[in-house]
């Protein structure tokens, strides 16, 4: 086992539980994405798993400390760390928000664009084209952003979606982030404009029945409110 350092960029729901999307930190250099998994069913980490020692949760811009068992990573999820059980994560600093904006990229795509979901936009990547990609994880700047909030039309579970422009392309991806989804969930159906500039972290996700799905892990502000 190996004690390795990371600055999080999202801590989203998956399956069961929960990943944590980071990049290696040396305290000074940033390095590759890491996918940080845990034991549970299809590596799920509990939310005890992803508490500092004081029960904080992980969450954007911290710089914290983690046990790694070892890589577990297969294409595209070529980031993916199997998380030790002890000890627990510790949290040894913050990242500067301000500098947030460099990490961003812009690839020309988010991996492939040939095909959607039914009710998403370029939010799928089937088998034949994710055996050639060799990453899972992107940081990209937006400049504004549509969260829209439907109801499924059986269950009448709320399901929220970002829709943003990245480039030529208008996408809709679901959002996983679990605080900022839970937020949302509380509002009425419909279309929430957010004019800000964020940081989005895009993950791609484990095999489907409907191939790979694109979704949003985090929104991260790029400036602090200011009051008026």
């Amino acid at each position: 086992m190996e004690i390795r350092q990371f600055l999080c960029l999202a801590r989203y729901e998956a399956g069961s539980g929960f990943r944590v999307a980071a990049m290696h930190f040396d305290g000074e250099r940033l390095g590759s994405w890491a996918r940080l998994l845990g034991c549970g069913k299809d590596g799920a980490l509990s939310m005890n798993e992803v508490r500092y020692r004081n029960k904080s949760p992980a969450r954007p811009l911290d710089v914290f400390a983690a046990p790694i068992e070892s890589a577990v990573g297969n294409p595209p999820q070529t980031e993916n760390l199997l998380v030790g059980q002890r000890p627990r994560w510790r949290k040894t600093g913050t990242y500067p928000r301000e500098l947030l904006g460099d990490l961003c990229s812009s690839p020309l795509m988010l991996w492939s664009d040939k095909t959607s979901t039914k009710a998403g936009s370029f939010d799928r990547v089937l088998a034949p084209e994710a055996a050639e990609i060799e990453s899972s994880l992107l940081l990209i700047e937006l400049d504004r952003y549509i969260v829209d909030v439907t109801r499924r039309p059986v269950s009448e579970q709320k399901v929220v979606r970002v829709r943003f422009r990245h480039l030529e392309r208008e996408y809709r991806l679901l959002l996983c982030e679990d605080v900022l989804r839970r937020r949302y969930a509380r509002h009425s159906p419909g279309e929430y404009e957010v004019v800000r500039p964020t940081a989005a972290c895009i993950t791609l996700g484990p095999p489907g029945k409907q191939g790979r799905i694109k979704r949003v892990a985090s929104l991260i502000p790029l400036e602090e409110r200011t009051a008026a």
